[in-house]
């Protein structure tokens, strides 16, 4: 099943439900479009200043964000000597992403939320919101696909969530596209 996207003003709330430290794993997956895998086997070394770099596990891909801040000085606060998402039992290992799944899943619970909501969904919000910054080519440069319609699935879930929902016809969907795409390329533009 695939997973919901969410509106960006609804993670506050998650984040309340949540451990802490499951809360900020979501944040930076939020914030820099990483997989939930990838933010929890991120270790202390790989951050230097406000830079996160490291390998994406499902793609074998070289990957770097910068940080706001805020989130830079919560993951310094956090974790042990090697990981910021240590593993509750094995001190040798990172967090699961099942463990941060499942304290998801029962906020999603609790604040009755409908849909598949889960870690990716933050990915597909990121997403949606770089796509309304800076267009497609960023998004899909961000999420490291390789295929644009990979990307396009992502930076238009909202749109094909709600399209979903009401199950209209393709040429529905894409002029609910098309009137996005233009929107913004006027808004850039000034006009």
């Amino acid at each position: 099943m695939k997973t919901t996207y969410l509106d960006p003003n609804l993670y506050n709330k998650i984040y309340s439900i949540l451990q802490y430290s499951n809360a900020l794993a979501l944040r930076v997956s939020l914030e820099t479009g990483l997989r939930i895998d990838d933010v929890l086997k991120l270790k202390k070394s790989d951050l230097k200043g406000r830079t996160i770099t490291g390998v994406a596990e499902k793609t074998g891909k070289k990957f770097k964000k910068v940080l706001s801040a805020d989130l830079t000085r919560r993951l310094k606060e956090v974790g042990d000597s090697v990981w910021f998402f240590p593993h509750r039992f094995k001190t040798d290992d990172h967090r699961t992403r099942q463990t941060v799944w499942k304290d998801v899943k029962k906020a999603v619970k609790i604040l009755k939320l409908g849909g598949n909501v889960a870690p990716h969904s933050a990915r597909k919000t990121y997403a949606v919101e770089l796509f309304k910054d800076s267009g497609i080519d960023k998004v899909q440069k961000e999420l490291q696909h390789d295929n644009t319609s990979t990307t396009m699935l992502y930076a238009f879930a909202d749109i094909l969530q709600g399209s979903a929902r009401n199950t209209p016809d393709i040429d529905s969907i894409c002029e609910k596209i098309a009137e996005k795409t233009a929107a913004l390329l006027e808004k850039r533009l000034n006009l």
